[in-house]
């Protein structure tokens, strides 16, 4: 296969942490990037969400080849995403339009419906959808919407559902148990964690504008550990201290309690439990096969890495 010849790539979201990543990789192609950032800094300062941002923007980036949407905002805080991640997507969709420009669009794993897939079951693209988003957090709500913007107005769109994002500086995620201090009360032993190692995410995006390949991927590691192999290499760092195991459905009952509390904790809600805590096992082979095998190193190797690096 010849050499892919350097594209005019996009990277919304450039100055956060997966951003940079994409921005990294799109660079080491040979490709000329143009990273969007919302606050001055390196890149092109755009407020996605403002009014008449769309017109400044195509401007700005008229020769742009694809685009990689990354912003997006993390909170939990719904009303949050309705002023600001939605209305940049929908900003985003209507700019690639206009320039011909190919779109990825940055999405989440967590958008399935975690509840209605059984104990031991595989997640892959074929899993269900979460139908009842408001029973989730604001952030998997706006990755629900902003497939449904992008299915609308980008239908030939690259929609990639990345796993719990985990590199330098960011070796923890929430589906281990609770933290209290020196403690994790691990609520599972058994089941894969989703991660997506940030370098891997990022090959994975620039691949997705270089193919211009269309439809949903779930973007993962192949070499997944559960709950006892990654608390093992995370023990490196000194913590935990003392892990305790609890079943992690106890706290159903415990949720079905505390139903009448509207602000209790997300892993006393059934939805957001089940999304966490319950032993699945994460496929990938259609992102292997739309992009070829990432040659990464085991997590044990990428673990160390990540925790040296703080």
């Amino acid at each position: 296969m010849g050499a892919i010849a350097p594209l005019h790539i996009v990277v919304t979201g450039a100055a956060g942490y997966l951003g940079k990543a994409i921005v990294r990789a799109a660079e080491a192609h040979g490709h000329r990037v143009t990273p969007i950032v919302r606050s001055p800094g390196a890149g092109l300062v755009q407020d996605l969400a403002r009014d008449g941002a769309s017109a400044n923007l195509i401007e700005q980036i008229k020769s742009a080849d694809a685009i990689i949407h990354a912003a997006s905002e993390m909170s939990g805080d719904w009303e949050l995403h309705e002023r600001s991640t939605l209305p940049a997507t929908q900003t985003i969709c209507y700019v690639a339009n206009a320039l011909n420009a190919h779109l990825v669009q940055i999405s989440s794993i967590a958008i399935y419906d975690f509840a209605a897939i059984p104990i031991g079951g595989i997640v892959s693209e074929a899993s269900p959808i979460e139908f009842h988003p408001a029973q989730r957090d604001g952030y998997v709500r706006a990755k629900l919407a902003q497939e449904v913007i992008v299915a609308a107005e980008n239908p030939d769109a690259s929609v990639l559902r990345i796993g719990a994002i985990y590199g330098p500086k960011r070796h923890m995620n929430a589906h281990l148990g609770i933290g209290l201090g020196p403690i994790l009360l691990r609520l599972a032993s058994r089941g894969q964690v989703p991660l997506a190692h940030v370098d891997m995410v990022a090959k994975i995006a620039v691949a997705a504008a270089q193919s211009k390949a269309s439809g949903a991927v779930n973007v993962v590691d192949t070499d997944l550990p559960d709950r006892i192999r990654f608390i093992s290499a995370l023990s490196a760092s000194g913590w935990p201290k003392l892990v305790i195991p609890l079943p992690w459905q106890a706290l159903t009952a415990v949720g079905a309690l505390l139903s009448f509390w509207k602000g209790r904790p997300g892993l006393l809600r059934k939805k957001v439990l089940h999304a966490r805590m319950k032993p699945l096992a994460y496929d990938n082979a259609l992102m292997r096969a739309q992009f070829g095998d990432t040659q990464m190193p085991a997590f044990e190797v990428l673990m160390k890495r990540a925790m040296q690096d703080d």
